[in-house]
């Protein structure tokens, strides 16, 4: 056999190869956004086969533009490369699966950033891999072992101009039919490829390994574009805060100290669940019924997860359309909660549970105007249970922290012993009668932690009664996100008794709870089923107290608000009980799941692109005071200008 044929057989065998790890990748894909593709095939395995292998050649494609340019390395260095580039692809590919199976979404280079995350969720990553994963590096030692065992020989020759324009060739057309894809895609959805934050569509219309190459060219374009946004975009933006942002005239919680509990995991479907006739969340369950709770909350959150729900809780702000907006805009300027009440004369602070510099909180929290964090490092002989400080240490500190602090105070607290995977040594007491068959399965270790979660948080409850702060304070709690990946879909279906098949159906698991205690007799109480996010709990809580916050895009829970979407990272939103999924032209009804005309919500879908690019832009440009600014210049801007005419005048 020919040096070349030698050669040529092994290029296309690692090419095909990489191509099943990445068919692996839109196979899962297809999964998540499940589609009604294809007719009415009800067939879900064939369904989303035959939907990754409709970007079956643009993948190739993406493939095809690193291995042809890895072929014209010198001969030499060839088959080295070549194996670190398999051993690459299958790492990309390893990550991209765990993405999926925890956050429902695909990974981004932006997300290199989170990486000092992952020694303290290290529990948590080695529970999302399977056993069949070690498949996805298989190859790369058979290759290895084969060529020391001389069962395969590598022979590669020497770069020719031919070779050269063969490649070439090659190359075009592996460019060509990504940005084919690409092109289609920008059709349909004019601003998707621009914004990239509904990525598992992106992907599902130009493939996963298309849309890495995507990623890669949306951060070169970033890294280079100019800093600077006309006046004209600053004054449109502000006047767009000014015209919806309404005032709470009742307030009935003015003047009162703010507590507000992030509840790490807590899912809206555990709250009132009954397990052999006895409550998971007893406590909680209570506090609910006697406040204004609102059980429709959706989880709004992206890939920064609980940072992303401390954020909108206290910015008003979405999170950031890559990676995460704690590690991303930590130099930023905020309007936040903590900033408008303490010019109302409020203290405010954090008390959390894990080190201080755990998603970047010892440099967010400042920014976002709390006075002091209280953390693992102020308490570094706390009770710890998984991650960080046990919830009775969090909830034991609060309360002291709030018993000598000067009144009226903002204490932000962050639980976190229910954090995934949830099999955390002392969580179960015991006194939970979990099932045996339940016993060592993900979602039979979230309800023991939930209990555990839930006695902490009666201890608390009990303990702010007992001082008086429960009639003094307005109480907010909330779950931060999600906790049950889209792995165990099948765990969900045998607890909650429903198929879950469409893709609103598994977007009803999502919602988290959302709870405003008002202290005295007047205190509004009751259960409101109006859909609402974690972007509003900010705007509610600054009406309750009678706080104005002239920018966010939430909005009052207290107001009459009129028909207002609740947004999602990804461009979805849901309105009036309708869920409207712009990326494949799909609206449902969340109750019934009636499909309707997605085309009646062209105009709302319009508006809806418009507010995640003001919040885009706001972030990344860091333009926060200029769309607070009156004048038409900022005062960030006034200042420099003043700076300048200091050093023309005095040299």
């Amino acid at each position: 056999m020919e040096c070349r044929e030698k050669e040529l057989r092994i290029l296309i065998l690692i090419t095909l190869l990489v191509w099943i790890k990445f068919f692996v990748v839109d196979y899962m894909i297809a999964d998540v956004l499940n589609w009604p593709s294809f007719g009415t095939m009800k067939i879900h395995p064939v369904r989303h086969t035959l939907r990754a292998l409709a970007v079956a050649v643009p993948s190739l494609g993406a493939i095809l533009s690193v291995m042809i340019p890895v072929s014209l390395v010198p001969a030499k260095y060839r088959g080295r490369t070549l194996l670190i580039i398999d051993a690459l692809f299958s790492i990309l590919v390893l990550t991209d699966v765990l993405f999926i199976r925890y956050y429902s979404d695909i990974f981004i280079f932006h997300d290199i950033l989170l990486l000092p995350q992952t020694g303290l969720i290290a529990k948590s990553i080695w529970s999302l891999l399977k056993l069949w994963d070690v498949l996805i590096f298989a190859d790369i030692p058979i290759m290895i072992w084969l060529l020391k065992k001389e069962r395969i020989t590598l022979c590669f020759e020497q770069v020719t101009a031919k070779r050269i324009g063969v490649s070439l060739l090659i190359i075009f057309f592996a460019v060509f039919v990504q940005i084919a894809a690409g092109y289609r895609l920008r059709e349909q959805r004019p601003n998707i490829m621009s914004a990239m934050y509904d990525r598992l569509s992106v992907c599902a219309w130009v493939s996963a390994a298309s849309f890495h190459w995507g990623d890669v060219i949306s951060l070169t374009v970033r890294a280079f574009e100019p800093g600077y946004v006309p006046q004209q975009k600053i004054d449109e933006m502000r006047g767009w805060f000014k015209d919806r942002v309404k005032t709470n005239m009742t307030s009935p919680a003015k003047g009162k100290n703010l507590i507000m509990i992030q509840c790490e995991a807590l899912q809206q479907f555990i709250v009132g669940m009954k397990i052999n006739g006895t409550e998971v969340t007893p406590n909680l369950n209570r506090f609910a019924e006697n406040s204004l709770y609102f059980p429709k909350t959706w989880d709004q959150t992206a890939g920064g997860l609980s940072s992303d729900s401390e954020f909108m809780a206290n910015t008003g702000f979405f999170p950031s359309a890559s990676g995460a907006a704690y590690t991303r805009f930590a130099n930023n300027s905020y309007n936040s909660l903590a900033k408008a009440l303490k010019k109302e004369g409020y203290r405010t602070f954090v008390v959390q549970g894990t080190f201080s510099s755990f998603w970047n909180c010892h440099r967010m929290h400042p920014k976002l105007y709390f006075d002091r964090q209280y953390s693992r490092n102020t308490f570094p002989k706390g009770e710890v249970i998984g991650l960080g400080l046990s919830d009775r240490a969090i909830f034991t500190e609060a309360l002291n922290i709030f018993k000598m602090t000067q009144e009226p105070f903002y204490g932000f607290i962050v639980t976190l012993s229910s954090h995934h995977p949830y099999n955390f040594e002392g969580l179960d007491d015991g006194t939970f009668p979990l099932p045996d068959e339940m016993r060592k399965t993900l979602l039979g270790d979230y309800i023991i932690a939930m209990n555990y979660f839930d006695r902490e948080l009666g201890r608390f409850l009990e303990g702010l009664k007992a001082s008086g702060l429960d009639q003094k304070s307005l109480i907010v709690l909330y779950g931060d996100h999600p906790a049950v990946p889209i792995a165990y879909k099948e765990e969900m279906e045998k607890l909650t008794g429903k198929k879950i098949e469409e893709s609103i159906e598994w977007k009803d698991t999502r919602r988290v709870p959302l709870i405003f205690h008002i202290p005295g007799a007047n205190g509004k109480k009751g259960t409101v089923f109006t859909d609402s996010g974690q972007m509003d709990i900010m705007p509610t809580a600054a009406g309750l107290l009678g706080i104005k916050i002239g920018t966010y895009f939430g909005k009052d829970l207290s107001l009459d608000n009129g028909p207002y979407p609740v947004i999602f990272r990804n461009g979805s939103y849901i309105i009036d009980g309708v869920f409207v999924e712009p990326a494949v032209n799909r609206a449902t009804r969340t109750i019934t799941h009636e499909s309707i005309d997605a085309s009646e919500y062209d105009e709302i879908t319009k508006e809806v692109d418009r507010i995640l690019s003001y919040n885009d832009t706001i972030l990344e440009k860091n333009l926060i005071n200029d769309v607070l600014a009156t004048h038409p210049y900022s005062h960030d801007r006034i200042e420099r200008l003043k700076n300048v005419i200091k050093i023309l005048k005095y040299g």
